[in-house]
């Protein structure tokens, strides 16, 4: 099988999945991912290399802590010769095609360490000068290598149990793009990769790689143009709310207007103020249970009166009101208690009014409020992670680290 064969036929089969699954607009947790790196064979070689792969994987969230994928891609791995114990210069073709399952501990953090469990089966050839022998390798009683007959070509399908991980780092503000690092183990079933019959163990390969995931966020079911506002309150169905408080409907804070910039002269002061405290507050969505939430705001205006944070528990009547203080300049912040942050949602508002009450300067009111998602038992899921963890990563360890019998 030739390389460039294998890569474009690799190709196909993502995009066309890719197609497949991403075909409905009403998903919103589907991504694709690419990655590189390089991968070794932990198996009966004394000094095995280093060398290239490359991998296209398709990730479902089935939520956020947990998700499932399937991972193919090409790689190549080998040894150079070694005159001391007769072995030849050897090079392994591994075309692995497997699923996955991905533990998060950390899904709404910038940076989120995870678990990955799997398995699955892969294409192999072992080839010798660019050649594909029908021998392998095997000690005899006194430790010498002995060549003995394959019987076919050295090259077959097998299958394989893998775990790894790593940690996904935030690169936008859209929340769909992410840089992977990490690593994998894959233990296989058979102990030929490396061209050698030897020892109590099978072959095994060990990369480490870097690389992109994009998801594909569309408009999910009850929000039409998905701006995080539920259709039973938004005003414009059709078109995405400005979370700044301006009403231009194009999801963008502007400019702040010269009359109301902190930083004009004095004599500005003596000019009549007749528009409304400007406040830009990037809405908060989701967020963990058990936690307080932290909110954040930058408010314009020169004489302001007050600023004001008022929330409730979804399906509760009344608001709770609490303060926003002054961290200096515009800037502005406030706490919503881990107490009212329930298993149904939460939803708030940030609201200034100046002294001249020439309005309200907001994001989200009373009858449009921000609504938040809270995620349900994350200590638990943490601890699950960290099982999957500890059973994946101790299993590769040991196996790693072993010495063959």
């Amino acid at each position: 099988m030739k390389k460039k064969n294998i890569q474009f036929g690799l190709f196909l089969v993502i995009l066309i999945f890719s197609n497949v699954v991403l075909g409905g607009g009403e998903q919103t947790n589907f991504a694709f991912g690419l990655k590189v790196g390089l991968n070794r064979i932990e198996g009966d070689l004394n000094s095995p290399l280093f060398k290239p792969f490359t991998y296209g994987t398709i990730r479902y969230n089935l939520f956020e802590y947990l998700a499932i994928g399937f991972e193919s891609g090409y790689s190549v791995s080998g040894s150079n010769e070694d005159e001391k114990r007769g072995l030849p210069e050897f090079q392994s073709t591994i075309v692995p095609y497997e699923g996955q399952v991905i533990f998060s501990f950390l899904p709404l953090h910038k940076i989120n360490p995870y678990v990955v469990l799997g398995g699955g089966g892969f294409y192999w050839e072992y080839t010798e000068k660019g050649q594909i022998p029908h021998h392998y390798y095997m000690p005899d009683s006194s430790g010498n290598i002995a060549q003995h007959d394959y019987g076919k070509n050295m090259k077959g399908y097998d299958s394989f149990f893998k775990s790894g991980g790593g940690v996904e780092i935030l690169l936008n503000r859209n929340n769909n793009l992410y840089f992977d690092l990490g690593f994998t183990f894959r233990y296989s079933l058979t102990d030929m990769l490396d061209g050698i019959f030897d020892g109590d163990e099978n072959d095994g390969l060990l990369d480490i790689y870097g690389g992109l995931t994009y998801y594909f966020r569309g408009s999910t079911r009850g929000d039409r143009d998905n701006d995080g506002v539920p259709d039973e309150l938004d005003l414009k169905l059709e078109i995405k709310e400005d979370p700044d408080g301006f009403m231009d409907h194009d999801g963008k804070p502007e400019a702040i207007p010269p009359s109301i910039n902190t930083s004009g002269s004095d004599s500005d002061s003596l000019i009549a103020d007749t528009e409304p405290p400007v406040v830009i507050h990037a809405p908060i969505h989701r967020v963990e249970a058990g936690r307080d939430i932290n909110i954040k705001a930058d408010i314009y205006e020169k004489k302001l009166k007050t600023t004001s944070l008022i929330y409730r528990p979804i399906g509760f009547d009344g608001w709770k009101v609490g303060t926003l203080r002054s961290r200096g300049g515009s800037s502005f912040e406030g706490i919503i208690p881990k107490r009212f942050v329930k298993k149904q949602g939460l939803e708030y508002c940030v609201i200034a009014v100046d002294e001249a009450t020439n309005g309200v300067g907001y994001c989200g009111l009373p009858k449009l409020p921000v609504r938040v998602e809270v995620l349900s038992h994350p200590k638990t899921w943490r601890i699950i992670s960290g099982a999957a963890a500890l059973i994946g990563w101790g299993g590769s360890g040991y196996l790693i680290l072993r010495k063959q019998k």
